[in-house]
């Protein structure tokens, strides 16, 4: 397999960047051969020589791609994963999975039976700093992990009420899973249980739905992740990333704007700094590209990012029932 041929299916605000930024940058190993939008305004800003269509089943017909990169609303996903890999098509779709864990759960049996290739868009992880970061917390010098925690506060208010401004658990639902997501790539774990308050800000933007929350989960080999985040602040004092301290045997680890600081022997060394911010789709696009050329399971598959989903689900669980709630029964 040479380079492999991407068909875009959905030019909302982030799959026209999916389509017009993100494919350009990765012309060493993907063709973006045709993009699917209904609405035809959308169009506009995607390169003249890109084929355009309205309807999914031409574009398949006329493109023949080799994946299809599925940025639908939620509500979709699964009926669209289904379509494509029921036609034997990988699909790498955006997060969240699904909107319910039903449809999540279905997904995952109709992989199952078509032995399909299913990414998740679980682009946090790809960011440049975590991959350091994950490999300094692979060495010897720190040691174990004994707790880990991450700060997360943004005001983000979303006018639209198409997506984002409609979620039930706007905060849990579309950022903290990624924050979830990178406790688990950082540290090796897997949640066990967890408790989680989650509660509204009268004075914000999202009025009485929960913008805000407090987690609190207990993980394999006794590591304990906290988190406190929030999309209800009246300023952003944190990039999208948080602020992330691992507290190991012999040292702390953070993680904060792009840069990595080790408090080690009792001297706090700065052993990282992103130069450029490179969109982490592209690093999420090139392991599509190789894994699919390699023919394995990309890093973010979903049976991986299920875990990270349930974990998302069972704490809204958790704050809705006020009680701790175990991840995997």
């Amino acid at each position: 397999m040479d380079k492999i041929k991407v068909l875009v299916l959905g030019l909302g605000n982030f799959g026209h960047s999916w389509a017009a930024d993100v494919l350009p940058a990765c012309q060493e190993c993907a063709d973006l051969v045709g993009v699917v939008e209904k609405q035809k305004d959308k169009w506009q800003g995607i390169a003249e020589q890109v084929p355009k269509y309205e309807n999914l089943v031409e574009a398949l017909e006329k493109t023949k791609p080799d994946l299809v990169i599925n940025v639908t609303p939620p509500n979709l996903h699964s009926e669209i994963c289904t379509f494509l890999l029921k036609k034997h098509i990988a699909v790498l779709c955006e997060k969240p999975i699904a909107d319910t864990y039903e449809n999540a759960l279905r997904m995952g049996q109709i992989l199952k039976e078509t032995q399909g290739f299913l990414m998740i868009g679980e682009n946090y992880r790809y960011h440049a700093v975590f991959r350091e970061a994950g490999k300094i917390l692979k060495t010897e010098h720190l040691g174990s992990i004994h707790h880990i925690q991450c700060m997360f506060r943004h005001y983000h208010p979303d006018y639209s009420m198409f997506y984002h401004g409609a979620l039930e658990h706007p905060l849990l639902e579309d950022v903290t899973i990624h924050h979830l997501d990178l406790a688990r790539f950082l540290t090796g774990k897997e949640p066990v249980r967890v408790w989680c308050r989650e509660f509204p800000a009268d004075y914000s933007w999202y009025a009485k739905r929960p913008a805000s929350a407090d987690i609190v989960t207990e993980m394999t080999d006794h590591v304990i992740f906290h988190y406190n985040g929030t999309l209800a602040s009246p300023v952003s004092s944190t990039d999208w990333n948080g602020n992330w301290e691992v507290e190991c045997e012999n040292g702390v680890m953070r993680i904060e704007t792009g840069k990595i600081y080790v408090l080690l022997d009792g001297e706090k060394k700065e052993v990282y700094s992103e130069k450029q911010e490179e969109d982490s789709r592209i690093a999420m696009l090139r392991e599509a590209c190789e894994a699919l050329r390699e023919n394995r399971k990309a890093e973010t598959d979903y049976l991986d990012n299920f875990k990270s989903f349930n974990w998302m689900q069972k704490a809204i669980q958790a704050s809705k029932q006020q009680e701790w709630i175990v991840v995997n029964e």
